[in-house]
């Protein structure tokens, strides 16, 4: 079975988070968006607390963590303050939290200053941040860099992809997944341009993956047609099944689906 991970994106909507030479609410979903596209190198599944600029609260962002039942949590944010470089707050009670915040410190630090692993606790001592506190899975932190400080601004606009490869890299670290290599469930079925009535009845099984909610994308227009829907939804599936995204839906493509939409 993957390994899943829940990416918290910091802010949305009316709160823009910190803002200075850019706003965090900007930066924090492009870099997830950037981690999750990282992630899928390694077959590991994700969920992101928001796709788009929308206002999210704790509570659902929590809610929403705890339903999706994930390995781990990174929750993605920008600083202020006027300081400089990237910081990570893990779990007072150690265990995968530190580990996951050590591992993703080490990437960072290749390319960038790093303020170090840290906790942040109420007087109660428990720690402060509800997304490490309040979720089920091991959780961090992610503070990428000063968004009032120009040089740190300068180099997340020019580097989130990298800040958010590190990121990734040090999750699948954690987790112990390598990168695929070439790892395909079939290499050969249907794909781009077919058009026969076995594509249909692929079409059929994928718009019922879609209404259990295994894949988001509607099927192309033309009936028999596998076209540009019907390859996104078949990557989709690949990529969390931990596979190539080679766009072919062979035997063993078919029998992977109808044995999920049994489950």
């Amino acid at each position: 079975m993957a390994k899943k991970v829940f990416i918290g994106v910091g802010h949305g909507g009316t709160d823009s988070g910190a803002v200075g030479h850019i706003i965090e609410k900007e930066y924090t979903l492009k870099t997830a968006q950037a981690v999750s596209e990282y992630l899928k190198e390694y077959g590991v599944e994700f969920k992101l607390s928001r796709t788009a600029d929308i206002d999210t609260d704790m509570d659902s962002k929590v809610k929403m963590c705890n339903g999706y039942n994930p390995d781990l949590v990174i929750d993605i944010h920008f600083n202020a303050g006027g300081g400089t470089g990237f910081e990570v707050y893990r779990s007072i009670v150690g265990g995968r939290s530190l580990t996951l915040a050590d591992n993703i410190n080490a990437e960072v630090k290749k390319f960038f200053t790093s303020r170090g692993v840290k906790t942040k606790l109420l007087d109660n001592g428990r720690d402060y941040f509800a997304i490490i506190r309040e979720t089920n899975a091991p959780a961090v932190l992610l503070e990428g860099g000063f968004v009032d400080t120009r040089s740190d601004a300068d180099f997340i606009k020019a580097n989130y992809k990298k800040l958010a490869m590190a990121y990734a890299d040090g999750t699948a670290r954690t987790l112990g997944v390598s990168k695929l290599t070439g790892n395909v469930l079939d290499k050969d079925g249907y794909r781009r341009g077919s058009s026969t009535i076995g594509s249909y009845a692929l079409k059929m099984l994928l718009l019922l993956a879609r209404q259990k909610g295994l894949q988001p994308y509607n099927m192309d227009e033309n009936s028999y047609y596998f076209g540009d829907g019907t390859e996104k939804a078949v990557n989709h599936l690949l990529g969390r099944w931990g596979y190539a995204e080679n766009g072919i839906a062979g035997g063993n493509f078919e029998k992977r689906l109808y044995q999920e939409l049994k489950d």
